[in-house]
């Protein structure tokens, strides 16, 4: 808990502590998989694991950024429009990427597409990891009861 239990988590503070517990991790399991690849098939798969790994990390840290610049109001329904806005965004970019990508003669895609895979699974694991360990409440305990009472 933090030191003043009154205070109220600053709007966009789950996505910035879900950014700092990922961010480091999937950007390590990324460089594991660019020098794995580098080794057992060259230095063509390392750069295409390399390209892999920093489009899926920028895929997912341009996400968390914009969300927690976007959002500042604790409304759910604004919320749910920044992030689905948000997404499309992301999923258009990445499909440009593939569109720009698809015919180089030097991408090895199964080195691309592992790479970004396991980015992908680490950046999961450890947002949600960083998301449970910052503990944001999910309901405000200062609220007052109804005139009825709890029954």
């Amino acid at each position: 808990m933090s030191a003043n239990p009154t205070a109220a988590p600053q709007a966009g503070a789950p996505f910035g502590v879900m950014l700092r517990g990922a961010l480091v991790p999937s950007a390590v399991a990324g460089l594991v998989a660019v020098v794995a690849y580098a080794v057992l098939r060259g230095p063509a798969s390392g750069l295409s694991a390399l390209l892999g790994s920093v489009v899926a990390v920028g895929f997912f840290a341009t996400g968390m950024l914009l969300l927690s610049r976007l959002v500042r109001s604790a409304n759910p329904f604004a919320f749910l429009a920044v992030g689905m806005a948000v997404y499309l965004g992301q999923v258009l970019a990445l499909l440009l990427f593939m569109l720009a990508f698809r015919d180089r003669a030097w991408v090895d895609g199964p080195a691309l597409g592992i790479a970004a895979l396991v980015v992908t699974l680490a950046w999961q694991v450890f947002a949600i990891r960083a998301f449970r360990a910052a503990r944001f409440p999910v309901y405000d305990d200062a609220l007052p009861e109804p005139a009825g009472g709890r029954s």
